[in-house]
């Protein structure tokens, strides 16, 4: 079975994402293409130890919890559809090899960081759980159909347990020749 650090290190390289967004209230869709770029980086990594430190009051391990390694990455995109870039850091904070909490925040952003809790499942797949700032939860599910193709679907549960968007995202990863 898979463990969080191969799944993290498995997620590196440069990759052909092709989005569709399904807005579910109002029945529209929208589709989108984007190059993206995930770098590791250690816990020692300034930027990442940073970002944990910013929300060191909000990570609520459990009192048994062995914490492993800190684990961080730089994700870079570009939208070829819509000319926008940007990046993001995530930090991983692992209780043991299949769950624990994710800090997320955009680069160059005054926005707050997103904490929330991470599982990698017995099908290999990560699950991302957060709260929004309205207190909805947002989900999001990557896992590998074959080493060089990586799936993502991510959404927004209310209250009601009614979700007013999906988005499903195919990746390819980049192979330089």
């Amino acid at each position: 079975m898979m463990d969080i650090k191969t799944f993290f290190e498995q997620s590196e390289g440069k990759w052909f994402t092709q989005r569709t967004r399904y807005n579910l209230a109002q029945k529209s869709v929208d589709n989108g293409k984007a190059e993206l770029t995930v770098e590791l980086l250690g816990g020692e990594d300034s930027a990442i130890a940073a970002l944990r430190q910013e929300v060191s009051s909000q990570l609520n391990p459990p009192s048994d919890a062995n914490l492993l390694s800190l684990a961080g990455a730089k994700i870079t995109w570009e939208d070829e559809t819509q000319s926008e870039k940007g990046a993001s850091l995530i930090a991983l904070i692992p209780y043991d090899q299949q769950k624990g909490q994710f800090v997320q925040k955009l680069m160059n952003s005054d926005q707050t960081p997103t904490v929330g809790d991470f599982v990698l499942g017995e099908d290999e797949a990560l699950t991302l759980s957060s709260k929004t700032a309205n207190n909805s939860l947002l989900k999001e599910r990557l896992w590998f159909a074959h080493p060089n193709l990586r799936l993502r679907t991510v959404w927004e549960e209310h209250d009601t347990n009614q979700q007013s968007w999906v988005l499903f995202y195919s990746e390819i990863r980049r192979i330089n020749a």
